[in-house]
């Protein structure tokens, strides 16, 4: 049996794609995980399905096509009105649902709070699609309110929380951060990897990624053992 996890970012542009990147580069072929990102703003010149695949050379088998699509950079609920199209949380959580038993990346569109439509947040349809939940948060500062906030936002609602992971520049508050935010924020740090220095090749991607990615196992073996404490 496999397990779908959700990735949930503490806010835009924090790093989810960076750590599906790197999630898939390190574990897709082995054991079998797809991505998918369900509700996809933004997408001009290309979504993030397709940047994690041209970054991480995987074939098309490893990736599901998102079930709503919009050119327009913003919130769910103001692009799909701004397209005049319809999103329906009932239907993209039965889609959700589906997949709960495979093994797939589900990566959120902005924070937990993001409205999915004028009366339906984001992390109303986490709970309801019983998906755990795994918060990426920056490595600099200010990610210890942001992190801490988004934790206690979920699990204040009962959403299995599987732990946290922090990406980002390398920076001399890091280890603080992480460190505060897994004393105060009732969840394990899963890990931390810092942005490479330079942009990378697919093959050099994958390669920084086997190295520098989840080094101590914490997130596969989460998921594979769900019930095993880290």
């Amino acid at each position: 049996m496999g397990q779908a996890f959700y990735v949930a970012g503490t806010g835009t542009d924090v790093g989810k794609t960076f750590f599906s990147c790197l999630f898939m580069a390190k574990y897709a072929e082995t054991y079998g995980f797809r991505y998918w990102k369900p509700i996809q703003t933004g997408t001009v010149s290309a979504g993030d399905t397709e940047w994690v695949q041209k970054t991480t050379s995987l074939s098309d088998s490893f990736f599901l096509k998102p079930v709503y699509e919009f050119q327009t950079p913003a919130s769910p609920h103001y692009a799909s009105k701004q397209e005049g199209k319809i999103l329906d949380p009932k239907f993209l959580l039965a889609a959700l649902t589906k997949e709960r038993k495979n093994n797939t990346l589900v990566e959120g569109a902005g924070g937990v709070f993001v409205p999915w439509t004028d009366d339906y947040l984001t992390i109303r349809g986490i709970g309801e699609s019983n998906l755990p939940v795994v918060v990426i948060g920056s490595t600099e500062l200010g990610t210890i309110n942001h992190t801490l906030l988004t934790l206690d936002a979920l699990t204040s609602r009962f959403v299995a929380v599987l732990g946290f992971y922090l990406v980002g520049p390398e920076n001399s508050l890091q280890t603080d951060n992480a460190d505060t935010i897994q004393r105060l924020g009732g969840a394990p740090c899963l890990g931390v990897t810092n942005f490479p220095e330079q942009k990378l090749s697919p093959s050099e991607f994958i390669s920084f990624a086997n190295q520098e990615f989840d080094t101590n196992r914490n997130v596969i073996d989460t998921l594979l053992n769900p019930d095993d404490e880290i």
